[in-house]
């Protein structure tokens, strides 16, 4: 995890780099999540912070079926399901399981009074790269 100066961004996952071909398969380590502070305090429904997490497909494919480890994760906000959906035992399913196109960007808010860890935990590439 990295902390800009102003503790304003949070990375649980750092871009991969690739010697070679786009025909490699993708890895989770293709899946960068950023979270952001959107407001400060008291910005929420009852006082907390505002956060914003960004899931971004860094792979040169497309995937679907990407999934968060999330444990512990709650917001007083009501998060969007068909964007950011749990499943059981802290996994939580990214755009319904859909189709997220290379280089695009899923992104959802929610609110508490700290920010949660949300780590890639899996995803299924949609085609072949070439």
């Amino acid at each position: 995890m990295s902390i800009t100066a102003d503790n304003e961004r949070y990375d649980s996952a750092i871009p991969s780099t690739r010697a070679g071909s786009d025909t490699q398969r993708c890895s989770v380590s293709d899946i960068q999540v950023q979270t952001v502070n959107a407001r400060s305090r008291g910005s929420g429904p009852n006082g907390e912070t505002l956060f914003e997490v960004r899931v971004k497909n860094l792979c040169p494919c497309r995937v679907r079926n990407v999934r968060i480890d999330g444990r512990g994760f709650s917001s007083t906000l009501d998060v969007d399901p068909s964007l950011f959906r749990a499943e059981g035992g802290g996994v939580y399913l990214v755009k319904g399981g859909r189709r997220i196109a290379s280089m695009a960007t899923v992104s959802f808010l929610y609110s508490w009074d700290h920010y949660f860890q949300l780590t890639p935990k899996s995803l299924e590439v949609e085609d072949r790269c070439y």
